[in-house]
Formats: structure tokens, C-alpha cells, sequence
């Protein structure tokens, strides 16, 4: 383990003798932000595309006063399709204009198999119904998401359109949503939604788990096509020296680790390539495989570019906007702003290890035994984590006493394999011990990505789409783990669960606050050392009543036993990027001791309430009025409660 450190050290040497890619210490800017609109050039704008005097308002930045106090006013609603007060023809062809014709009506992605809505087309159908657990297949549309079942379930895809409704509707889908290609566009379609009192949401990917990039009646601000990427040998800004890149909203994690590897350098991302890095995945705090060497990917952000709800372009870092820049990260997606790009501190290149096997029940191992081995495993949590490595793992009941446990992969950045072994060594012991055979694929890579690309990303993560859970999650404290009584209801809760016939996932992880920052990231991940994720199970083509049966088995049934071992008064919560939209109390358990203070700052940014999501800081004050569906959907008007 010395070698990376003293890597480290040669590398920041080299780093300092390179000269400045930057010379005056601003904010480098992609050439999609170096233009956003003022006050002149807005108007400017308007003229010079001829839109009408009448319509203008629509497009002016807030001033500061209040529109009309009503529209906060307990029971008013944003302005929904059908209301004397959404938007004519002529004004949202205004919008178009001003937008360089980037509007979108939009059309629900399965829209040709169905003939109500003029889009009826057999091979296009056949197409979406192969594809639909693809994920690149929705984020490559404007508004299809990852969890259809937050939109509503209006249009799924079939190739017999009568066995599920003989109709498409865009249900919980927006309206419009704009492509966007640059600030002005969003600084735009930010105006117009506030000014016309419209339900606004942002779509990157579509890659979130609780429907915060879809609603009905809204304006989207789809940011998918804003893909630039820049490594910086040393950057100098304000705040900051060193190694770095800068983002653009519309990059996936993929994307930018092969820039990072390009680069010959390490950056901090998610497992599953398909995700959102500057959206959603960084505000939401973003776990890391890297997070036992450097925590938490938002830990590393070292400035943002954002449109923030009075359509006014700004940066967030430690010297400009600094309560705008410790809310970004961590603070949740969709909340506080468009962010347009985000600059992020990179790390030295490093080996890693990885390591897969599967352990399982047979006529040689009875399940006590399995769940010994188990047991043995979570009991090394502490030293496991201590040593910088992660998991990621997928525990099966398969019915009458049978169990699979898949390790797929144990992820140890900056060890040899002999480390490795040695590291894990208590555990193999007791597993030959026990009599559990066990044959591990152990491999050293020369450097992050080619671990990731042989583990991860060797098979492309299906999209949620077409699968039948409702999911949740739980992070455990380190004290549930130095306390051998917490300890002993910890791993008795898990494995009754199990047991139940649930299936449950998880990681051994603990980011901590490795790189003593401050920000918004959920004070449960500082204690966290391990994080579970669980799901209520519904058929393939669920009733309301069969997701409501499945979310409240979860909410009551499955995570309830972890939440009573680790309450969020004792460390414990859950990571709101994969979160149970049905969660109680999420505030605490979302955004732990943080949300008083982002609570304040959003009633700063964001007074007229122009950006909502479920679960995100202030969403407490609406609700979105669906039909009953079982759970919380975005399909319906939002509200003020």
C-alpha cells in the first residue's frame, strides 16, 4: 500500500513542473456557455426573432418579486394542459423560435405500438420491444425514463396493443421538452416555465430511480446531447491547482472514464456506465468503487456552472456562490438549478484488483453452513473497508433452503494480488474450514478502467424498464459492526429477509470524509461501512393494488428490520439516487443532518418554487395528484398540499 502513496507524491510533483492550462484563474467554459443571456442580449433576442410584445414577459428573468403570490397559496397548482392558462399555440411557438427550433413536442417511446396516437409502426414497435431493457434505448429518447412505473405505465411497450390498453398516452411524460445544445436554451426554457407558472423537470439519462426527470404537464430541460469533455494537465482556478477535467452535463460515466484512462489518470464514477456524471450522480453525493481511497465522488467537485431559477447563469465554487456550491453537491438532483458542467479533481492512475466467485448451497452445504460463511464476510466489514476496497454482491433465495451468494466483483484499488489475498485470507480460511468450495477469479489490472471494463461494464447493465421490483435501500453504520450486539441484529435482519424469499443486494463501502470537505452529501455515508439494496417484488404486468401490496411489503416488511438497527439518529439512512420514493421520514434518512440547511438555501435560490422532484429538499410542500397506482407517480397535476 506505501507504493500508492509515494505514487501519489511523484504524481503531484510532475503535475507542478507542467505548465498552466489556465492562466488567469477563472472558470474555463465549454463553447455551449460561453454565451448565456443577459439582460440586453435577451432582449436583443426577442426582437431580432420577432417575437411579439405581448409575449415577452414570458422570457424576462426574474426580478425578484413575486409573480402572483397565489400560485404558493395552499391547494394552487402549476398550470396543466387543458387550464385557460397553459400556453397558446402561438406562445410555445414563440418559445421554438427563441430556441432555434429545439422544441419538442413529445411522443411516449412505444408510441408505434399503438395506432391511437398516429405513430403506428410494426418495425419500429418490434424495435422498442427488443430493445426496452436497454438503457442507452431511453436515454437517447427525450423523455423516457428508467422506472416506467414513476410515469404512470401509460405506454409499455407491446406488440398487442389490446392486452394492455388500447391506448398510448403520454401520462406522467412532459409535454415539451427542449434539446438542449446551449445555457441560453435552458436559461430560456427556465424563464418560460417560471414566468407561465409551468411544472418544469431535467432529463439527462432518465436514470433515476424515484421519476425526479418526468412529469406530467411539464417542460423538460433534456441536457443529453451536452457531452464535451476536457482533461486539464493542471488547472488553476479559483479555489483549486491541480489535475482536473471538466464535465459536460450530458456525459456518462463511461464517457468519462475512458477520457480518464485516455488521460493516464483515475476519476471518481458510478458502476453502471449508462448514468448521468454531472447530473444526478454527483448531486445525489455519487458512490464510488474509488471511495475507500477518496470517498465520494461530489467530495471532488471542485466547481459547477449552473442556471439557477431566476434564469441567471452562474458558477459555484469555493470563492463564488459558496452555498449554492456546498448544496450542488450532495444536495439532490433537479432542486437547485440546471448545472451545465462541473469541473472535477482527478487522481493518480492505479492498479487494482478484482476478484469473482459465487458460494452456494448443495448436497455437501447445508444452509446453516452457507449462512456461516456469510456471516463471516460481513463480520470483516471494518477491516475490509479500512484497506480501501469495495464489493459489489447479489444474495439469491432459490427456494426450499437453497442460496447462491455472488461476488461479482470484490474490488480492491491499489493492491497486488498477494495483498489481496492476504486481506481476504480470513475469510477463505473460514470458508475451507467450513467445507464451502469456492473458485475465485482473481485478476490485477494495471489501472481503474480496465477493472471496471472486465467486471461492470462487461455486460451491459439492463435498464430497469423492463423489470418488476419496486426498489429501496438501506446504509449501515460502522458502530452496528463495532458493537457485537447491533451487529447480531444487523446480520439476523438481513438474513431473515433472505430468508423470506427476498432478494437483496449490496456493497461493503465506507467514503467517509477521506477528503475533509464540506458539503451536502448525506451525513449517513460519513458512518457508513456497508450499502444495501432491497426491492418489493410485483408481476410482470402489476394492478395498483399489486405495487401498492409490493411498496408497503418494502417500506413495512423488508427495509423496516434494517431501519429499526440502524435509525438515522444512530448513523443510518439510505442513498436517495436509489431510493424507495415511498421512504417515511426521508429527509433524514435521504439528506441526514444536512437538510435544515439546504431547506434554507432552496427557499433562497429557488423562492418561487420553480424546480420540484419527489423526494427532493422542499417537495414536502407538493404533491402530485395521480390516480392511485399504488405508489407515487408523476402522473397527474402537482399541487401545492
Amino acid at each position: 500500500m506505501a507504493r500508492g502513496v509515494v505514487g501519489l507524491f511523484a504524481f503531484v510533483a510532475v503535475l507542478c513542473s507542467a505548465s498552466a492550462d489556465t492562466a488567469n484563474k477563472r472558470q474555463p467554459l465549454f463553447a455551449y456557455e460561453e454565451n448565456p443571456l443577459t439582460e440586453s442580449t435577451l432582449r436583443n433576442l426577442i426582437i431580432n426573432k420577432g417575437v411579439g410584445h405581448g409575449d415577452a414577459h414570458l422570457f424576462a428573468f426574474d426580478d425578484g418579486s413575486v409573480l402572483d403570490p397565489n400560485r404558493l397559496k395552499r391547494g394552487a397548482c402549476k398550470v396543466f394542459p387543458g387550464d385557460a392558462e397553459w400556453p397558446s399555440d402561438e406562445k410555445w411557438d414563440a418559445l421554438d423560435q427563441l430556441v432555434d427550433g429545439a422544441l419538442i413536442k413529445t411522443i411516449p417511446l412505444a408510441a408505434p405500438c399503438y395506432p391511437n396516437l398516429g405513430a403506428y409502426d410494426v418495425e419500429k414497435c418490434t424495435a422498442v420491444v427488443n430493445n426496452f431493457s436497454i438503457p442507452y434505448l431511453h436515454e437517447n429518447d427525450p423523455t423516457s425514463i428508467f422506472w416506467p412505473l414513476y410515469q404512470g405505465r401509460t405506454c409499455m411497450p407491446t406488440l398487442k396493443p389490446s392486452a394492455g390498453g388500447s391506448e398510448c398516452t403520454l401520462g406522467g411524460s412532459p409535454v415539451y421538452a427542449i434539446n438542449i445544445s446551449s445555457v441560453g436554451q435552458i436559461q430560456l426554457a427556465i424563464n418560460f416555465a417560471r414566468n407561465a407558472n409551468l411544472r418544469l423537470v431535467v432529463k439527462n439519462t432518465g436514470h433515476d430511480y424515484l421519476g425526479k426527470s418526468t412529469g406530467a404537464g411539464a417542460l423538460s430541460i433534456w441536457t443529453h446531447n451536452l457531452k464535451d469533455l476536457k482533461y486539464y494537465q493542471s488547472l488553476e482556478i479559483p479555489g483549486y491547482s491541480g489535475p482536473a477535467m471538466k464535465v459536460g452535463a450530458g456525459a456518462t460515466v463511461k464517457e468519462v472514464y475512458q477520457e480518464a484512462e485516455r488521460s493516464g489518470v483515475s476519476v471518481l464514477g458510478g458502476i453502471c456506465e449508462s448514468v448521468g456524471y454531472a447530473g444526478g450522480y454527483v448531486a445525489g453525493g455519487g458512490h464510488t468503487p474509488l471511495s475507500g481511497l477518496y470517498g465520494m465522488a461530489a467530495d471532488h467537485v471542485m466547481a459547477l456552472e449552473v442556471v439557477t431559477p431566476d434564469g441567471h447563469f452562474r458558477t459555484a465554487s469555493p470563492e463564488e456562490n459558496t452555498d449554492l456550491y456546498w448544496a450542488l453537491r450532495g444536495g439532490g438532483g433537479g432542486t437547485f438549478g440546471v448545472v451545465t458542467s462541473i469541473i472535477v479533481r482527478v487522481h493518480p492512475k492505479l492498479p487494482v484488483v478484482t476478484s469473482e466467485f459465487t458460494l452456494e448451497t448443495s448436497p455437501t452445504v447445508a444452509a446453516d453452513t452457507f449462512w456461516q460463511g456469510i456471516r463471516a464476510y460481513f463480520e470483516l466489514f471494518i477491516p475490509f473497508t479500512d484497506a480501501g476496497t469495495y464489493s459489489w454482491f447479489m444474495l439469491f433465495n432459490n427456494g426450499n433452503g437453497s442460496y447462491t451468494f455472488q461476488m461479482t466483483p470484490f474490488f480492491a484499488p491499489n493492491h497486488t494480488i498477494p495483498s489481496f489475498e492476504a486481506l481476504i485470507k480470513p475469510w477463505t480460511d473460514t470458508l475451507r474450514k467450513l467445507g464451502i468450495p469456492f473458485t475465485p477469479k482473481t485478476v490485477s489490472h494495471e489501472s481503474f478502467y480496465p477493472a471496471y471494463a472486465s467486471t461492470w461494464a462487461k455486460d451491459v447493465m439492463l435498464n430497469s424498464a423492463g423489470a418488476v421490483r419496486v426498489p429501496g435501500n438501506r446504509l449501515l453504520p460502522r458502530r452496528n459492526w463495532e458493537d457485537p450486539v447491533k451487529f447480531n441484529a444487523t446480520f439476523a435482519a438481513l438474513r431473515a429477509n433472505s430468508e423470506a424469499g427476498h432478494l437483496f443486494m449490496g456493497y461493503h463501502q465506507a467514503p467517509r470524509n477521506r477528503a475533509n470537505v464540506d458539503n451536502a452529501v448525506n451525513s449517513a455515508w460519513r458512518e457508513a461501512v456497508a450499502f444495501i439494496i432491497l426491492a418489493g417484488e410485483i408481476p410482470e404486468n402489476p394492478t395498483p393494488a399489486d405495487v401498492k401490496r409490493a411498496s408497503e411489503q418494502l417500506r413495512n416488511e423488508i427495509i423496516a428490520p434494517l431501519r429499526k438497527v440502524s435509525p438515522e439518529s444512530e448513523g443510518g439512512g439510505a442513498y436517495l439516487n436509489e431510493a424507495n420514493v415511498d421512504e417515511p421520514e426521508w429527509q433524514a434518512a435521504f439528506y441526514g443532518k444536512q437538510y435544515p440547511r439546504l431547506l434554507e438555501l432552496k427557499k433562497k435560490y429557488d423562492s418561487q418554487e420553480v424546480f420540484y422532484g419527489p423526494t427532493a429538499v422542499g417537495s414536502e410542500g407538493w404533491e402530485v395528484r395521480d390516480p392511485d397506482e399504488g405508489t407515487i407517480t408523476q402522473n397527474g397535476r402537482l399541487c401545492r398540499v
